[in-house]
C-alpha cells in the first residue's frame, strides 16, 4: 500500500492526467507555476535571487521566451522582468568593458612580421572571443533550469519509491509510460536509491517504456499508411496524434533539460 501524501498524489495526478510521461506533466505544471512566482514582489525584490540572475547573465532562452511571455499575458505590469533585465544588462555592460584590452593586443601585433602577426592576432582573437563569452553567458546555471531539476529529482525520487511497492507495479503497468530522457534518469535514480526490489523496479520501467515504444511504432506505421491514396477514406483512429506522441516520448516536453551548463547534469 502506498502511503499517500502530497509528493505521492502529484505522482498519481501526474499518471491519471497526463497524454504521456507523467514526469513532464509535473515539470509543466512546476514551470507554470515558477514562472508566475518569479513576478512575485517577494522574489523579484529579493537582493539574494536577484544576484543569482545576475551570476546567470539572466536565464536560458527557453525560459528567458517564458517569463517574457507569462509577463506579458497577465495583467503584470512588466517591471518585475525589467528589473531582472536591467541588473543583467549592468552586469554584462560592466564585463563587456575590459574588451578593449584584449583589442590593444591585436593592436600591439601590427608591426611584426607576417607569421608572429598572424600567430599574435590568432591568439589574440582566441582571448578575446573568451572573453567576450565570459561576459555575455552566466557561469552559474540559469535559475528556472536548476529549480525545475531539483523538483524534477524530488518527482523521480518519489516515483522510484512508489514503485518499490509491488502494488503500485501494477498499477504503473497499465500507465502510458515515461518519455525517454525521464526514462534514463528512472533507470540511474533506481541504481542510486535504497530500495527493497531494485531490480524489479528496473524491470518494470524497462517493460513498460518497451511496451510504449512498440505502441507508438505501430501508430507511426498506420499513420504513415493512411497518408497513401488507396486508404485516404479509412477513418482515423489514435494513430492521428502519432507525431506528437513521438515527439515527447523521445525528447520529452518542451525545455526538459534544456540547459547546457556544464555543472547542471541531469543524468550525473
Amino acid at each position: 500500500m502506498i502511503k499517500k501524501n502530497l509528493m505521492t498524489i502529484a505522482i498519481l495526478e501526474g499518471i491519471e492526467r497526463s497524454e504521456g510521461c507523467p514526469l513532464c506533466y509535473l515539470w509543466v505544471k512546476s514551470e507554470e507555476r515558477f514562472m508566475e512566482y518569479l513576478l512575485t514582489n517577494e522574489v523579484t525584490m529579493s537582493p539574494e535571487f536577484r544576484e543569482k540572475v545576475q551570476a546567470a547573465k539572466g536565464f536560458c532562452n527557453h525560459h528567458m521566451h517564458l517569463l517574457y511571455n507569462t509577463t506579458h499575458q497577465g495583467n503584470e505590469s512588466g517591471s518585475g522582468y525589467a528589473l531582472y533585465m536591467r541588473d543583467v544588462v549592468e552586469r554584462i555592460n560592466k564585463d563587456i568593458g575590459s574588451l578593449p584590452d584584449c583589442l590593444s593586443r591585436l593592436e600591439d601585433s601590427a608591426n611584426s612580421d607576417i607569421l608572429t602577426r598572424r600567430r599574435k592576432q590568432r591568439n589574440a582573437f582566441s582571448l578575446l572571443g573568451n572573453t567576450v563569452e565570459h561576459a555575455v553567458q552566466g557561469q552559474q546555471p540559469c535559475p528556472a533550469c536548476e529549480s525545475l531539476w531539483s523538483l524534477d529529482q524530488i518527482n523521480l525520487h518519489t516515483l522510484i519509491q512508489m514503485l518499490d511497492s509491488k502494488e503500485f507495479r501494477e498499477e504503473f503497468k497499465s500507465s502510458k509510460g515515461l518519455c525517454l530522457p525521464h526514462f534514463i534518469s528512472a533507470i540511474r535514480m533506481a541504481g542510486r536509491s535504497k530500495l527493497k526490489n531494485p531490480v524489479h523496479v528496473a524491470r518494470t520501467l524497462i517493460e513498460v517504456e518497451a511496451k510504449c515504444l512498440r505502441l507508438v511504432e505501430r501508430y507511426l506505421s498506420e499513420f504513415i499508411r493512411k497518408q497513401s491514396w488507396d486508404f485516404r477514406h479509412e477513418p482515423w483512429g489514435p494513430e492521428a496524434n502519432a507525431n506528437p506522441m513521438v515527439l515527447n516520448l523521445l525528447v520529452g516536453v518542451k525545455g526538459l533539460y534544456c540547459r547546457s551548463y556544464k555543472a547542471f547534469s541531469p543524468w550525473e
